[in-house]
């Protein structure tokens, strides 16, 4: 899961909890502590993950290649690939995003996008009560939400957050299903606590 994403983007998801809810006064935004989990899950049972997100038209948006703790090939463990197509970052904010994925063993199929990253598959949840960060294009589902920075036609920046049931800690993201557009700030309801992690992509 996009920074040196404090998440990427894309998702049945092992986090429960409260929907997030849009429009909500909140009190200055307090870091209340953080706890280190993976942004997207690699998985518990095999050694990696592919997840692919797509846009609602059909075209391409990115692959996440989540590796497990054991290094697979030249990939190294605990390490998110990324590769995205760039030509279609023109559907952001448009198209909503659909999130799959498939877990695999031996050496992980090749794949190809015209911006490749990397990022640490474990990434400290910082807690929030109001959003630490604007700008980009904001797309939910659920109690999650990822938010996409751009710029140079690349992207530059992706936050994940979740909402969670106050006592819960942040887990591991899954995400599956479809995430839809939106705008403006996240918000944390009543009762709940509000986690994200920001990544700048290096």
């Amino acid at each position: 899961m996009l920074m040196r994403l404090g998440t990427a983007v894309f998702v049945m998801l092992t986090a429960s909890g409260c929907v997030v809810a849009e429009g909500m006064e909140q009190p200055e935004n307090e870091e209340l502590d953080s706890v280190s989990e993976a942004q997207l899950d690699p998985g518990m049972l095999t050694p990696w993950r592919l997840y692919t997100a797509t846009f609602s038209n059909g075209q391409p948006f990115f692959r996440a290649l989540a590796i497990g703790g054991s290094g697979v090939g030249s990939y190294q463990a605990g390490t998110e690939y990324f590769y995205v197509s760039t030509a279609n970052l023109q559907y952001l904010g448009q198209k909503s995003v659909t999130f799959s994925h498939t877990d695999g063993s031996g050496t992980p199929p090749a794949q190809s996008g015209s911006q490749q990253f990397q990022l640490p598959v474990s990434s400290s949840w910082t807690s929030f009560s109001s959003d630490p960060v604007s700008g980009g294009f904001r797309y939910k589902s659920g109690n999650v939400q990822l938010r996409i920075a751009t710029g140079g036609g690349e992207i530059t920046r992706l936050t994940w957050y979740q909402a969670l049931p106050l006592g819960q800690n942040p887990a591991n993201l899954t995400p599956s299903g479809t995430f839809a557009a939106g705008s403006g700030a996240v918000t944390v309801p009543s009762g709940s606590a509000g986690y994200y992690v920001d990544i700048t992509i290096p």
